[in-house]
């Protein structure tokens, strides 16, 4: 254990001087793979909101009673969760769409920026 902290000291981050990491591949690799989980994350993260915009929609619509404004205000919020519902579903569609008509793939596989 001695041995190791002597060959090793902490607190050293940085290879030796003069040396350059590797990344092991090609830089644009990463650089697709950053935009693929990107989209997945948006289109993941957009779906949820939505669906738990719809739920507290849903729960104002139940306790709106006979208050007018209330009623109008739920179903307000239920029509604009369900269009957005629908917008990221869309969006979703129009991107498996893209991967079939133009044979790449975006989040169904490896996506490569070279052509």
């Amino acid at each position: 254990m001695l041995n190791f902290l002597a060959a090793n000291p902490l607190g050293k981050i940085a290879p030796q001087p003069g040396t350059v990491p590797d990344t092991g591949g090609d830089p644009s690799g990463f650089v697709a793979s950053l935009i693929s989980s990107g989209i997945s994350l948006l289109i993941t993260v957009a779906f949820v909101v939505g669906l738990i915009w719809m739920i507290f929609a849903g729960y104002s619509f139940i306790f709106a009673g006979d208050d007018p404004k209330k009623v109008t205000s739920a179903w307000s919020r239920i029509y604009w969760g369900l269009i957005g519902l629908v917008i990221v579903v869309g969006s979703y569609a129009i991107i498996k769409l893209v991967e079939t008509v133009f044979k790449v793939q975006f989040l169904s596989g490896p996506f490569s920026l070279n052509p």
